[in-house]
């Protein structure tokens, strides 16, 4: 039995993250030959390529497919695994993912809880005015309006703006904020914006989402970048789960210093194909409704 993991070829660190989370938590998980996990890469945002990928393994033996992918590839992939009667598995819980589709499972952290946390954890540090500079892409707009509006509940200044580059980064008049949210996934583009705003203010606090806890972007920022907050899923330190131990030892043993929510995500996809795939292995005759249903697992995040 066969799964296929897809992911686009990109510079974009985040697929690379989820793709090495999969191969990882399948050495961990996999003990013998029966389930085998095969990577394929394809070009991002072309349908084609994507649908040509996959078809090229449809006869043999594969039943699942996991996308290390954006929505709108997820989604598509969605559609074509429908098509071709296999499960698909992938780290978006955005609803035109599934779509309704049976054969569609998945996984993520939803905005809303986050940006409520981030928003307690704001009010808890007496921050009264926050400005939310965001890149135009839909996923990070929804991340700024949804956390401009948790932060308005609570009685907070809250003013959310796209990032422009040609304009700089520019304060309303007369009103400067306590602490500036840089809402971006590109680790380049976020690193611009960091220095467009070091370059007017220098005292108030920069707070970047959790794509950005890795390793690259914190050698990028340097010694020279001032207070510096990150939005992070884990207990680092102390208060983990066993699955969340298990998952940074795992990490850390193959040379991944600060694991991402990325790496978590490929992990988790992993452990919801392989404990489902076994399922249909080992017990055939159940029927799909009792696999999408399941027992509850331990998750490292998702």
């Amino acid at each position: 039995m066969r799964i296929l993991l897809l992911r686009p070829e990109s510079d974009d660190p985040s697929p690379i993250d989820q793709s090495l989370g999969v191969r990882l938590s399948a050495q961990v998980r996999v003990n013998n030959e029966e389930i085998v996990v095969t990577e394929e890469i394809f070009q991002r945002d072309d349908d084609a390529d994507l649908e040509t990928k996959l078809a090229h393994w449809q006869d043999d033996k594969l039943s699942a497919v996991i996308g290390a992918t954006n929505v709108p590839d997820s989604t598509r992939l969605g559609e074509l695994a429908a098509k071709m009667n296999l499960l698909c598995f992938v780290a978006n819980n955005n609803p035109v993912v599934w779509q309704g589709r049976r054969q569609v499972f998945h996984i993520g952290l939803p905005t809303r809880q986050t940006t409520a946390a981030v928003a307690a954890l704001i009010e808890k540090n007496n921050l009264r005015s926050v400005l939310l500079l965001h890149d135009q892409t839909e996923f990070q707009s929804r991340v700024a309006s949804s956390m401009e509006g948790a932060l308005k509940t609570r009685g907070m200044d809250a003013r959310s703006q796209p990032a422009l580059f040609e304009e700089g980064v520019q304060f309303p008049r007369g009103w400067k904020p306590d602490l500036i949210y840089v809402i971006f996934s590109s680790e380049q583009k976020a690193l611009r914006v960091a220095q467009m705003i070091r370059n007017i203010a220098l005292d108030i606090p920069l707070l970047f989402g959790r794509s950005l806890l890795r390793e690259s972007f914190l050698v990028s920022l340097g010694d020279h970048t001032g207070e510096c907050w990150f939005v992070d899923m884990f207990h680092r330190n102390s208060h983990q789960t066993p699955a969340q131990r298990e998952f940074f030892q795992v990490m850390t043993a193959n040379g991944v210093k600060i694991p991402t929510a990325n790496h978590a995500f490929g992990w988790d996809g992993w452990d919801n194909a392989g404990r489902r795939q076994r399922c249909l292995l080992f017990q055939p005759r159940q029927s799909q409704r009792a696999i999408r249903a399941g027992p509850a697992y331990d998750y490292a995040v998702a």
